[in-house]
């Protein structure tokens, strides 16, 4: 009997330093996948993941990550509470009864933090309105995947000029693969804002991607919707979509690029369906993986962001003399967009062609390399539509200046106003410095532009002012 008794002792005390351990020992565990994660993240993307600190215990951790997306004068500082697996006995303990087994638990929040050389009151300015932003990841218990649930809170606010913000919220999954893969789901009810300039609202938001991160650039596939977006009182867009494909090609990317669009109302009239597809092709991805540790560099070195935005601009241009010489493709492949009274189409094609120059050299050479045609075919009803701002806006100045009776500007009812647009558009085709290039085409308005030698030809004429020494103008 008291054999067993010391065998049970023996397992009790197994099982209480197993239990002891185990946290422990999830916590390396934790800290390696947290800084896989972090790498991940940074190869998935153009933004740069810093882990700025890193504080290990028994049974949880803390650390800090600092997030720097070039083009933004502010940096995201966000830090992680972490709770080792496989229980977070930490949590238990304060009373979140959660049993159920994960590599690690992390709960994260985020601030701004102004970049050296921004002013300070420029983030409180714009942290007034960015309302809270917090994300609960799970490490898996064995392999490096994990998912992220992000939440960011809705808000109101006041603007200065009286008006006020309306966000109604994000929520959003981030799926970690044990492959690199990163699967992303993203979605909002939308924000509206009231103004002195009218209304802005954009409703039911959502995004999706599924990609993997290599060196910077992602391949796979990405889309963004819009189910509405109302702008001012006359202005609607219903049904917009924005999807991106990027996949490897050899030693180059092809990335197509699709834009679609249900309806868009403009007063009363009614444009839509369109859809707008352009392709790159002979993207060197060499190349744009040097671009994008060079430019990482810079963001990582806390520069005035004039100095800064210099060296990314000369890093740009060093990327496209580079590109140059695989004479990569830019075409439209498809354009199409319906209106009442036939239908916008058009094509074009742009090809950078530096591979007998020396680019590099020479950045002027570049006018030489650029070779392109594009045509397009516009429905009258569609030509209209460019001009009806400025008819309108010319009517407002009437208006103001007491040109127009207050009995006058009375009667002008949005009907009496397409009226008076329908009589008049056709006086102000010569008006407006794109419709007095198009040319007619039995029921439709046409035109064409070439490039070719620095030379910039429109409907076969030579147009504008020479470029930098290239070609004549007019």
């Amino acid at each position: 009997m008291s054999k067993i008794i010391r065998i049970v002792g023996v397992l009790l005390v197994l099982v209480v330093v197993v239990a002891a351990a185990a946290p422990f020992w999830f916590g390396i565990q934790a800290e390696k996948r947290y800084h896989n994660l972090i790498q991940q993240m940074s190869k998935g993307g153009s933004g740069t993941f810093t882990t700025r600190n890193y504080e290990r215990g028994w049974l949880s951790s803390n650390a800090e990550t600092l997030v720097t997306l070039p083009g933004l004068p502010l940096d995201m500082l966000v830090k992680h509470d972490i709770s080792h697996g496989p229980l977070a006995i930490d949590r238990i303990m304060r009373g979140d009864l959660d049993f159920t087994p994960a590599g690690a638990l992390i709960s994260s929040r985020a601030t701004l933090t102004p970049r050296k050389g921004t002013p300070a009151g420029m983030v409180k300015d714009f942290a007034k309105y960015l309302p809270p932003i917090t994300a609960e990841t799970v490490f898996g218990l064995t392999g490096g995947s994990a998912e992220t649930d992000i939440k960011v809170a809705p808000m109101k606010r006041k603007t200065k000029d009286g008006g006020e913000i309306n966000w109604r919220g994000l929520t959003g999954t981030l799926v970690f693969g044990d492959d690199g893969h990163i699967n992303t789901q993203l979605s909002t009810p939308g924000i509206s804002l009231s103004s002195k300039n009218g209304p802005f609202s954009v409703g039911k938001i959502s995004f999706q991607s599924d990609a993997r991160g290599d060196g910077g650039i992602m391949f796979g596939n990405s889309s963004l919707y819009v189910a509405k977006m109302d702008i001012g009182p006359d202005v609607s867009v219903k049904g917009l979509r924005f999807t991106t494909r990027a996949k490897p090609a050899g030693k180059h990317i092809t990335s197509t690029i699709n834009y679609q669009v249900k309806d868009i109302t403009v007063g009363t009239d009614h444009y839509g369906p369109g859809q707008l597809t352009v392709q790159l092709r002979k993207l060197n991805t060499a190349a744009l993986r040097q671009f994008e540790q060079k430019v990482n560099g810079i963001s990582k070195r806390g520069l005035p962001e004039e100095q800064r935005q210099m060296m990314v601009a000369a890093e740009t241009m060093k990327l496209i003399a580079s590109l140059s010489k695989s004479a990569p493709v830019l075409e439209v492949t498809k354009l199409s967009f319906k209106a009442r009274e036939g239908e916008l189409t058009g094509k074009a094609k742009l090809v950078l062609d530096g591979s007998k120059l020396n680019v590099a050299e020479n950045m002027m050479l570049l006018l030489r390399a650029l070779q392109g045609d594009a045509e397009l075919s516009i429905p009258p009803s569609m030509v209209k539509a460019i001009l009806t701002p400025r008819i309108r806006s010319d009517i407002e100045n009437y208006k103001q200046r007491g040109i127009l009776s207050q009995r006058e500007a009375n009667q002008l009812t949005p009907n009496v106003m397409s009226r008076i647009v329908d009589e008049v558009y056709p006086s102000y085709l010569n008006k407006n410095s794109f419709t007095k290039l198009l040319i007619p085409s039995g029921a439709y308005y046409t035109i064409t532009a070439s490039f070719r030698q620095g030379k910039f030809l429109v409907n076969n004429r030579p147009f504008g002012q020479p470029l930098l020494g290239f070609g004549r103008g007019t």
